[in-house]
């Protein structure tokens, strides 16, 4: 054991029990007074896990989320904060978090400017980047013509690389 170890009290492992779960365990070491490899550790060996697979959010995320919300566009905040657009938007609907009355009038500048940006990004000289424009077709050769009639072989071909796809879908379907 070296000098700097301590042997685990009954309240430090209550407290493991109790805050390991919920808390980063950045937090709970410094509850206790141990680094968060020990804390870590002791948990591993306890048995302890997250409760929660998700972000844990810290006092530090939860005022800056309240603070700039409401008058702060999500994708940069989430950028700052640290977390996906997404995350951030389901927790400030569970904290009631709305924006600032008047946002959209103030930012439509901005807002307008964000749509003009994303229309030049995904498109290309009027249409979707990767679509086709009406009437042009990807494989002319591959396509039914009108009054061609599939031969039996071919048929046969299809309707097994179809029940193959379908029984494939409801193999994975069971597992969901």
């Amino acid at each position: 054991m070296r000098k700097t170890d301590r042997p685990w009290t009954v309240q430090d492992l209550d407290t493991l029990k109790r805050e390991f779960p919920n808390r980063p365990t950045k937090e709970v070491a410094a509850m206790l007074g141990r680094s968060t490899q020990a804390v870590a550790v002791m948990a591993h060996k306890r048995g302890l896990a997250k409760y929660r697979k998700g972000i844990v959010w810290s006092p530090r995320m939860l005022k800056l989320l309240a603070d700039y919300f409401p008058t702060m566009f999500n994708k940069p905040l989430a950028r700052w904060i640290g977390v996906s657009e997404r995350t951030l938007i389901r927790k400030a609907r569970e904290l009631g978090l709305n924006k600032a009355d008047g946002f959209l009038q103030t930012r439509r500048a901005d807002i307008q400017e964000l749509a003009a940006d994303a229309l030049r990004r995904g498109y290309k000289s009027g249409r979707i980047q990767g679509g086709f424009p009406k009437g042009v077709h990807s494989n002319p050769a591959g396509e039914f013509k009108k009054g061609h009639v599939e031969s039996a072989e071919t048929k046969a071909k299809r309707s097994a690389s179809l029940r193959r796809t379908f029984a494939k879908k409801r193999n994975q379907q069971r597992y969901y």
